[in-house]
């Protein structure tokens, strides 16, 4: 259980990377034919990243000779939704090329635990091949806050078998303190909440969840903490206000503004995924749970923001028919699911089958 919590935190820590793969992080597929003669331009193939086409990316991307590291990212990423095993090849090769680039050692770090989740008989093998680019990113640019995030979430995730320490992760949100305040509480929360120590972790989070600025985020968080210790009334408490939250729209042009709202609205959207979640697990607040799937969905479909990191309209879809079930809303429920694009994803698969047959059962009655 945990070596698959680690995988969940490897991907999540090195985020930039341009997809992660859906059965790992139920995240991410642009509208079909978005494709210009500059095509293998990294901008143009995110739409086909959000379209799921990840095919075509990675057919672009392949004669490509002396990639950047941007499109380095984009094939793994999109070769982590097909094959894991050519995704590894291509995250060695993307070493070899960047051996000085510490993106090179976190895209290789997600690759390797998602393997690790995969691949059972070898998972303590890839573990530790993640460990070692992580560290190795830290070597290579010591003043950058994410390489600490990435390795301090390896050590509270990892088994002591595969490397991990309770004591290095704490030791490491002092070093992210140190470069950035804001991220050093988030940090130490995190380490409080796998030691047990809620209380604490609860007093950082009540003054983040205080300030404008890191209200959403320090929500989600604790949220979805919550949520995957199965205390559903708590993530449930923590997460429904931001149902009334309302972030003022930032474009692009507003360089200034603009990274700080595509967090904010990231996250804000997240957290609505997540109440989704909230009510199919616990089996309670499905209205709520309809609603913000289905605000989730619209904003998916109509935001100027990256959305790489996000699950797919499919995981949201398949999600929310699961509520429609619940609620009685047969016809709504089957109007999503044949609406659906499906995924690669055994457990996708799996859900996607019990909603059929449940509604193929509701249908004969």
């Amino acid at each position: 259980m945990k070596m698959r919590k680690l995988v969940t935190s490897v991907l999540c820590a090195c985020s930039f990377v341009a997809v992660q793969p859906s059965a790992y992080a139920e995240a991410n597929t642009v509208k079909q034919g978005i494709v210009a003669e500059n095509s293998n331009d990294v901008e143009l193939l995110k739409a086909s990243f959000k379209q799921g086409d990840f095919a075509h990316v990675v057919d672009v991307l392949d004669d490509v000779k002396n990639k950047s590291p941007e499109q380095h990212n984009m094939l793994i990423s999109a070769l982590m939704n097909i094959d894991l095993d050519d995704a590894e090849e291509a995250a060695e090769q993307f070493i070899l090329k960047y051996s000085d680039d510490y993106r090179a050692y976190h895209t290789h770090a997600s690759v390797m635990g998602a393997q690790a989740s995969s691949s059972i008989f070898s998972a303590l093998g890839y573990a530790k091949k993640a460990k070692k680019s992580l560290e190795r990113a830290v070597e290579i640019a010591p003043e950058n806050v994410e390489v600490y995030q990435a390795l301090m979430q390896f050590h509270l995730m990892a088994p002591s078998i595969a490397g991990g320490d309770m004591g290095e992760a704490m030791n490491l949100t002092q070093k992210i303190a140190a470069l950035d305040k804001t991220e050093g509480q988030f940090a130490l929360a995190r380490v409080y909440l796998e030691e047990e120590q809620e209380t604490k972790a609860k007093a950082i989070f009540a003054s983040l969840i205080d300030d404008e600025q890191t209200q959403i985020r320090a929500r989600v968080e604790l949220g979805s903490f919550y949520l995957s210790d199965e205390q559903y009334d708590s993530s449930f408490e923590i997460l429904s206000p931001l149902t009334d939250i309302e972030l003022t729209e930032v474009t692009k042009a507003e360089n200034d503004a603009w990274d700080t709202y595509q967090k904010r609205k990231s996250s804000l959207m997240y957290g609505k995924y997540r109440l989704g979640q909230v009510a199919v697990e616990s089996g309670e607040y499905t209205e709520l749970g309809i609603k913000a799937l289905k605000d989730y969905l619209q904003n998916y479909e109509t935001t100027a923001i990256d959305t790489e990191s996000l699950p797919t309209p499919s995981w949201a879809q398949l999600r929310l028919a699961e509520l429609l079930l619940n609620a009685g809303q047969i016809d709504e429920a089957q109007r999503v699911v044949n609406t659906m694009t499906e995924e690669k994803d055994e457990r996708f698969a799996k859900v996607l089958k019990k909603i059929k047959k449940a509604l193929k059962k509701r249908a004969a009655a």
